[in-house]
């Protein structure tokens, strides 16, 4: 197996550190890994550990393999190996996975639910509920799994068992505000108003700052055309998430009930254009159920993610787009962009250069490292990377503007 070297920015606390990780190339059939000593197993589980809280799910791969190789008959490593699989799309390795580590402790709950979970994701609906159906057998206080477990009932229309598997969550977990809000959903549907605010209210007091709660419960006043109470929910979820779509639209039709005109078309015309993209992040996630190992995927939803200020998100997918093409320099130049604007000096000005490596042509590349340049006031090599820039890019204004500007200064003239 070819291998590959990308850069990670590690999270550490609120300080993001740099670091030049190894890693194998992406494949749905993992090759087998050399047998490694106990120590040193449990150091690749605490590094994949450390690797997926940092949301790098390739390297992560990589690590648990590590472990596994010595600890094969763990049951929890593989399940985090799946997890890890299944984070960095290769779906059909990651149920596969996650067989093994049910298959070796069968009473696995947790392994059980997120295995259904990832069988819904790809149509295998039947399956998805016989897992979870043994994992409450299993594990009766379970209340992720009962949750889970009503999230496909409410899906098919079986809103009676719905209700009763949100239900059991709740008595597991009594301030399980998920549960609430889920429980408030399917009794909406119902047209059981009361009870639905009831249990919206519990999932605000479990949370006051999930949008898509507050969102429910203006949805209730709505109904009732209380739109005065359901406006003052609705402005609250989007405050709480401003890229929530249909908190947007509702607001949006709550203010023009409420005689408030202008205010309710600009929401709604943000809806809209928060849809058109949700739309079009769902269609690339598609996408790559498909196409797991298509770079261009996971590099075009990593622009609609920065598009959209979701910087976190869009790291991971220039990382998985790296993890797939490590020649790929328009990922390593927008990943650069993303930690220069959080001031991350040091850390863009190497990911620039990476780019670099992988295409000395590109312009914007050259144009980034020069400006980078000259805020260090190293005019001379900054000058020299405009120049570089202009040779591939002769058109691009900027280029000449801040060469201009550079020899300027350098010929003392700053």
């Amino acid at each position: 197996m070819a291998v590959k070297y990308f850069f990670l920015l590690v999270n550490t606390g609120r300080i993001l550190v740099l670091a030049v990780l190894v890693m194998s190339a992406c494949t749905e059939a993992p090759d087998s890994a050399p047998v490694i000593a106990p120590d040193s197993a449990l150091e690749s589980e605490s590094r994949g550990d450390r690797l997926v809280r940092g949301e790098n799910y390739a390297a992560a791969i990589d690590s648990y393999r590590h472990a596994i190789a010595y600890r094969a008959e763990s049951p929890e490593v593989l399940r985090k190996l799946a997890d890890a699989y299944a984070q960095n799309e290769q779906v059909s390795v990651a149920v596969a996975t996650y067989e093994k580590a049910i298959a070796l402790k069968p009473d696995y709950a947790k392994a059980r639910t997120e295995l259904a979970l990832l069988l819904n994701r790809i149509d295998r609906r039947d399956e998805a509920f016989l897992q979870l159906e043994q994992a409450v057998k299993d594990r009766p206080d379970y209340a992720w799994a009962h949750l889970v477990l009503g999230l496909l009932h409410f899906k098919e229309g079986r809103y009676p068992e719905a209700v009763t598997a949100y239900e059991r969550a709740i008595g597991a977990v009594p301030e399980y505000g998920e549960a609430w809000f889920n429980l408030g959903e399917v009794q909406r549907k119902q047209n059981d108003d009361i009870a639905a605010e009831k249990a919206y209210r519990q999932a605000v007091a479990a949370d006051s700052t999930a949008a898509r709660f507050r969102d429910g419960l203006g949805g209730v006043f709505y109904r009732r055309r209380d739109y005065a109470a359901a406006v003052a929910e609705f402005r609250r979820a989007v405050e709480l998430d401003s890229l929530f779509a249909q908190s947007h639209f509702n607001l949006g039709n709550a203010l023009l009930r409420s005689g408030h005109k202008e205010e309710g078309r600009r929401h709604i015309a943000i809806y809209k254009e928060l849809d058109e993209e949700e739309n079009l992040i769902e269609s690339m996630k598609t996408t790559l159920l498909t196409r797991p190992d298509d770079a261009a995927t996971y590099h075009d939803l990593a622009v609609l993610y920065g598009q959209r200020g979701q910087y976190a998100q869009a790291r991971v997918r220039y990382l998985q787009a790296l993890a797939r093409d490590s020649t790929f320099a328009p990922a390593y130049h927008n990943l650069g962009n993303i930690y220069l604007r959080q001031g991350q000096m040091a850390a863009a000005v190497q990911l620039f250069q990476r780019a670099l490596w992988a295409d000395s042509t590109y312009a914007l590349s050259h144009l980034a490292l020069g400006n980078s340049l000259m805020l260090r006031k190293e005019f001379t090599r900054a000058i020299a990377h405009f120049q570089q820039g202009l040779r591939h890019d002769p058109d691009n204004a900027k280029l000449r503007r801040n060469l201009a500007l550079a020899q300027e200064i350098a010929a003392g003239g700053g």
